[in-house]
């Protein structure tokens, strides 16, 4: 169950993502920038679709870690670049090349070497208010340090990573605190806890800041940025902070880092392809 939910999740944003830059695509030259970009897609029926479409992405993420944890969930989330890839080809008729096929066969197999090899469960433990404390700082200040360096950056894809980056430190900061609440079945206390405010703010400066390293430089870069250090970050959050556990025997270590070599690879792949490069997730 916990597979299926987040692959619900990764095909909720990229459906969103899809019938949304389906809707801007036809926009004038005028009308394409900006707040005015903003303004116009308000006015698109469609968008609203996609817009409530990709609110299914965090509330299945939520489900997802209701019943399991970061180190399975987060890196099932890329194969939403493989959703993204058949709905740009349905909705844009385009077709896929040799690249393409490539980089969604090494999601697919790093996914099933990693999952098979590391056999990873755990994730019981709470979240102290220390250890998100020692979160909000230690992730807080990596995004700092991102941003500093990315606007010293002239616009470029070096640029874009690094905002890119700083985003995917949010969105891993969100998954930890969405991790921190799923487990609680008091929702009076959900909306009490810290951590439900703290996920709202890492998801919406993550927004703001991928929103940047798109306008920075090729999209192709921010997203290859997001899709290699969010999933990464997240498991070695999970493994330190949440007491997620993967099989630690020296041969099942080297198959895990090579699945998760040869899925962030294809991702990365994927990322850069022409055919998604134009459509903006998150």
């Amino acid at each position: 169950m916990t597979y299926f939910l987040a692959i619900c999740s990764a095909f909720c944003a990229a459906a969103g993502a899809a019938v949304q830059d389906r809707e801007i695509s036809g926009l004038d030259e005028g009308q394409a920038k900006g707040f005015r970009l903003f303004l116009s897609s308000l006015r698109k029926p469609w968008w609203w679709v996609g817009l409530v479409v990709m609110v299914g992405s965090p509330v299945f993420q939520f489900l997802a870690l209701r019943v399991g944890n970061l180190t399975q969930v987060q890196p099932m989330l890329t194969t939403e670049l493989l959703f993204l890839l058949v709905l740009v080809v349905i909705t844009h008729h385009q077709q896929p090349g040799l690249r393409e096929f490539g980089g969604a066969g090494l999601v697919v197999g790093g996914l099933i070497v990693f999952l098979f090899s590391a056999k990873p469960g755990g994730g019981d433990v709470p979240l102290t208010w220390h250890w998100g404390l020692v979160l909000t700082i230690v992730l807080g200040a990596m995004v700092a340090v991102s941003v500093l360096v990315g606007y010293r950056l002239t616009p470029g894809g070096a640029k874009a990573a690094v905002l890119g980056t700083a985003a995917a430190i949010c969105f891993a900061y969100q998954a930890a605190m969405t991790e921190a609440i799923a487990n609680n079945h008091d929702i009076l206390a959900i909306f009490r806890s810290p951590a439900l405010y703290l996920l709202a703010l890492g998801g919406s400066v993550g927004f703001v800041l991928f929103q940047q390293a798109m306008r920075a430089g090729h999209v192709a870069a921010s997203r290859a940025a997001m899709v290699t250090v969010d999933p990464l970050l997240s498991v070695i959050v999970g493994i330190v902070v949440f007491g997620d556990h993967m099989a630690h025997s020296a041969s099942a270590v080297i198959v895990e880092l090579m699945g998760l070599v040869v899925l962030l690879a294809g991702a990365r792949t994927l990322a850069s392809s022409s055919l998604i490069a134009e459509i903006s997730v998150e």
